[in-house]
């Protein structure tokens, strides 16, 4: 399981990095195995440059030692190749090249994801959100690659999912990249686990739900699942407005460090605040019992 982090802000907007110290230290404490700083939830779009190399430094300085740390680079040629640079220099375990936001063109994204990967020169994964830009074929002749270490899949096209793993899985690890909603379909199918934003805050839950699903207690693995599905919901609502604002959110209730989030993105507004909190709440008591359990 990947918990895609979040990047905590103080009032003034400026990156919390003893927060990020304190939520990276959370996670490993709490059995996580793989963390993906300064991607889509970490709001990367729109980090600068410096902003970037503090955030994936202060994760490789407190915990880089105890698990994998594996920034998001990108969007974009350039900014992908200039972030790939800054986090080999780093230290880091590997990276993921972002889904492409321009102008875009098949056969020129896969030269593209090529080309980065084999300039960054570390273990790479690839993140595939549209299939006209990333199709079949192309993604799998990618996954050969010697660099690419990983798919993560965030298609709504489990068919295409069935054979994409089917060519490329013995040459990379498959993975499910639309969190835990639909994480169990996908991981019927061959996935080898999830991405997840919700793990930030509970950890347990997202690993308990891939623990279950492992040992064959699907009953469980969908318990937890029908747990998460209704914060997912609120991500979701109106276009996923709150998409990472509700994370944040959510990092304050349980005590950890969230703030607000970055320009482009939006605060939850006052009135959803209450409903937000309440789902919160009722995650964590789930999760502090998961954490007592062992």
């Amino acid at each position: 399981m990947l918990v895609v982090a979040i990047t905590p802000r103080r009032p003034d907007l400026s990156v919390d990095l003893e927060g990020v110290r304190r939520n990276a230290r959370y996670l490993r404490d709490h059995g996580v195995c793989i963390a993906m700083p300064e991607c889509g939830t970490g709001l990367v779009y729109d980090a600068t440059l410096a902003e970037y190399e503090a955030v994936v430094g202060a994760w490789m300085d407190e915990v880089g030692q105890d698990l994998l740390v594996v920034p998001g680079i990108g969007p974009g040629y350039g900014r992908a190749l200039e972030m790939g640079h800054i986090a080999r220099s780093l230290r880091v375990h590997g990276v993921m090249i972002m889904p492409v936001v321009g102008p875009a063109s098949a056969r020129g994204v896969e030269q593209g994801m090529r080309r980065i990967a084999q300039q960054v020169g570390l273990p790479t994964v690839l993140y595939q959100r549209r299939l006209d830009l990333m199709p079949v074929e192309q993604v799998v002749g990618l996954c050969g690659l010697d660099e690419v270490v990983g798919l993560k899949y965030a298609v709504d096209d489990p068919a295409a999912f069935e054979r994409i793993n089917a060519q490329a899985g013995p040459h990379a690890a498959m993975l499910c990249g639309m969190a835990e909603d639909p994480c169990l379909d996908y991981l019927q199918r061959g996935a080898l686990g999830f991405s997840s934003g919700m793990a930030n805050f509970v950890p347990r839950m997202s690993l308990g739900l891939l623990a279950a699903f492992k040992r064959g207690d699907l009953a469980e693995a969908q318990r937890l699942r029908e747990l998460m599905v209704p914060f997912e919901d609120l991500r979701g609502e109106s276009r996923a407005r709150y998409s990472g604002s509700a994370l944040h959110a959510a990092m304050d209730v349980a005590g950890l460090a969230g703030g607000p989030v970055i320009p482009f993105a939006e605060d939850v507004a006052a009135e959803d605040s209450s409903r937000l909190r309440g789902m919160v709440e009722g995650l964590m008591a789930e999760e502090h019992r998961l954490q007592a359990k062992g």
